[in-house]
Formats: structure tokens, sequence, C-alpha cells
């Protein structure tokens, strides 16, 4: 961003995406399929930060917050349809029919951009570090992918424990790198201000309580309850369009009152849902998971944005590319290293829970038949479920205890600029 012009950026990220689309809608293998995802990825991975960068530019402080919300609308609203989206196609078409649904549009896209975006100046960047690239692409991409198949292939695999040591001195290294380049790829400098810390650092518990939510809840649903994943994205829906229609309000909110008032409010919804969650059984009614999850994402949605806008804010100007991309690269991060862990938790625990259970079973004089089995593994991964579920309330209490020592801007929508 601080070496292309926005219409150039935005453009070659179309471009590469649509590109990457029309490549996965006439995939002839898995490992074709596999490389043109790839080359989407690298598509949204510039749109992201790109257009939160223009956000910040194009609207004064006073109103981020308000164009903050309709962001997180279209990032939330999306991902909320997608799963039933594309469990009704599967229900009635072959897998490529996504892809070749989603290429038109952004074939559309790509040309109207082309034609109503205005050329601007091409921004004066430093020099291209090539070496700062190289190590940022290992660094990051090697922890992601760490922590990604910890989950499935557990924290003592060597392919596991390899790829996070390679990503640790990556990442260490990069750091090291950009604190002795004028003109820095990623400026680290700005966890120096304690008020953007602070945002991130519960920003990330939130990011956290959001992904763990939605790993745990369909295994609950699908592998214990046996519901089709089309029934359980349709249970799972209510509360993900509740977000994303909430983030413009939370957004307008956050312009008048500051993000504090609206973090006393998220994260106790976030812990009641948690607590929730950690007491399911085989009999749970499904209105109670729908009813836990509305509550847990409403308030993930009224502390994410405004605290990830917050964040930003307290940035300077020249600072706020930096911001953006850091943002970014942490809520995948995050993601990775929730999903795992998660996914580890409900592992470990429901293997243990398992054991202990045969144990009593065993012990009372029954025989292990397999509808005992059965009834024992169903049994024993709710309980490992509502563990992991205990870890996120702890996530989120440090997070709201964390949130206390912002300062808050309030009434910024109201006063004018601070």
């Amino acid at each position: 961003m601080s070496r292309f012009s926005i219409r150039t950026l935005y453009l070659s990220c179309m471009a590469i995406f649509t590109v990457g689309t029309i490549l996965a809608g006439f995939a002839p293998t898995f490992s074709i399929l596999l490389i043109a995802r790839a080359i989407q990825a690298i598509g949204a991975s510039i749109i992201m930060p790109l257009l939160m960068n223009i956000l910040f530019k194009a609207f004064p402080e006073e109103k981020r917050g308000k164009a903050m919300g309709l962001f997180g609308l279209v990032l939330i609203f999306a991902p909320a349809i997608g799963p039933t989206f594309a469990g009704l196609i599967l229900e009635v078409a072959e897998w490529n029919v996504i892809f070749h649904i989603i290429w038109p549009i952004s074939l559309i896209v790509l040309i109207v951009s082309y034609m109503k975006i205005e050329k601007d100046p091409k921004p004066t960047g430093g020099p291209f570090d090539l070496l700062s690239v190289i190590l940022s692409a290992i660094g990051f991409g090697t922890l992601i992918y760490g922590f990604s198949n910890a989950g499935s292939r557990g924290w003592d695999d060597v392919v596991v424990l390899t790829c996070l040591a390679i990503g640790v001195v990556g990442l260490v290294l990069f750091i090291v790198r950009q604190t002795k380049l004028e003109h820095p790829m990623l400026n680290f400098g700005i966890f120096l201000n304690k008020q953007f810390t602070i945002s991130i650092i519960v920003f990330c518990t939130v990011v956290f309580a959001m992904y763990s939510v939605m790993i745990t809840v369909p295994i609950y649903l699908q592998t214990v309850r046996g519901l089709s994943p089309l029934t359980s994205g349709l249970l799972m829906m209510p509360g993900s369009i509740l977000m994303g229609l909430l983030m413009p309000i939370n957004g307008k909110l956050y312009d008048r009152f500051g993000v504090k008032p609206l973090l006393l409010i998220g994260s106790p919804l976030i812990i009641i849902a948690s607590i929730m969650f950690s007491n399911l059984t085989i009999t749970t009614s499904y209105a109670f998971v729908c009813i836990a999850y509305i509550i847990r994402l409403v308030g993930v949605g009224i502390v994410q944005v405004p605290m990830q806008t917050n964040a930003m804010n307290s940035l300077t100007e020249k600072e706020i590319t930096h911001g953006s991309a850091m943002v970014n690269t942490l809520q995948q991060l995050v993601g990775a290293i929730s999903t795992s862990l998660i996914i580890t938790m409900i592992s470990t625990r429901s293997s243990t829970h398992g054991e202990e259970l045969a144990a009593v079973a065993l012990k009372n004089g029954q025989t292990l038949t397999d509808s005992l089995k059965a009834s024992i593994t169903n049994e024993a991964m709710i309980l490992g479920n509502n563990d992991a579920f205990i870890v996120t309330i702890f996530v989120a209490v440090i997070g709201l205890v964390v949130g206390l020592f912002i300062k808050n801007r309030k009434g910024l929508g109201k006063a004018g600029h601070h």
C-alpha cells in the first residue's frame, strides 16, 4: 500500500481472485483445485487490509465506527450464509457449481471497478526489501500451517513441531529485520502504543471466541446429535445473520459512546453463552443451542469491530497501513491457533472421558457392547466439547479484564473530532 496506488492494487487483487475462482470452477483434479484456492487467497489477502485502509483514510475518526460496522456486516454476512448456501447447492448440483456462481459476479465487479475507480497518485514508498518478504512468508506461513495441523496431527507430530519452530525463528528474524530498516515492510513499533496493544489483545480474545464456537457447535450438532451439515448450518444461521445485521449499529454506538461500554455489554454476553455451551447434554434442546449461539455471536459482534476500530484510531495516519496489515495477519494467526487448540482439547478430553466412562461401566458389571460403546463415545464427545468451552470462558474473562485498561473516547459522533 505504500508502493502502489489504490486503483492498481484493487484491480490486481480482484483480477487474481477472479482467475483463481474460474480455475477452481473448471478444476479437473484436487491438486488443481488446491492451487486455484491458493490463487483466490492471494487476491483476498490484499483486499481485506486494503479496504480497511481505504475506510480509515476516507472517513474522519468520528465516523469510522459506522464505516467499519458496514465493513463488518459484509465480512460476517457472507460466511453466515455461505455454508447454508453451499449446502443447498450440494443437495441439487455438483461442487464446482459454487465457483461457477461466484466467478461471473467477481468478473462483473472487476469490469465495473476498472471503469469507475478513478486514478489516484502512486505513493512514494521505501525500497522493496526482498529479504523481509521471504522472512514474512516463512515466519507467518509455517506458523499458521503448524497450528492448523496441530489439531489433526497432534502437538507431538514432527511436521507440526518443525513448522512451529521454523515459524518462530522466521518471525523473530523478520521482526529484528524490520527494526533495522528505515522503511520497514511491517512496523512492529506500533505495539509501543499502549492503547493499540490493549485493543489488539482484546480483539484477539474475541476472534478466539468467534472461531471456537464455529468449530465446537458443528461438532456437537453433527457428530453427536447426528444432524446433517445443512440442518446444523440452518440452526446456526440466525446467530450469524443477527451478528452481521447489528454490526452497523455497533459501529454507530462506538462513534457515540466509545468502546468501553460496548466491551462491558459484549464480553459478559460471550461469557454467559460460554457457560451455557459448557453444560450441553445429549438431550439439550435445539432451541437452547440456537439461543446460546445467538447470544455468543451477538456478544462477539458488539466487541469485535469496535475494538478493531479503536485499535486503528489510536494510530497516526502513517501507521494505519501497518495497523490494518497487522490486524488482518493476527486475525488469521489467532484463527489458526484457536482452531487447533480447540480441536486438540476436544480430542484429548473426549479420550480421557471415554476411558473414565468405560471404566465406570465395567466396574458396574456392564458389558461393553457396540451400542454401549457408541453411547460412551457420544457422552465423552459432549464432555470434551464442554471442557473446551470452559477454556473459552477464561479467554473471554481475560479479554474483559484487559479491556478495562482502555482509555475510552466518548461521544466522537456527537462532539466531533476529539
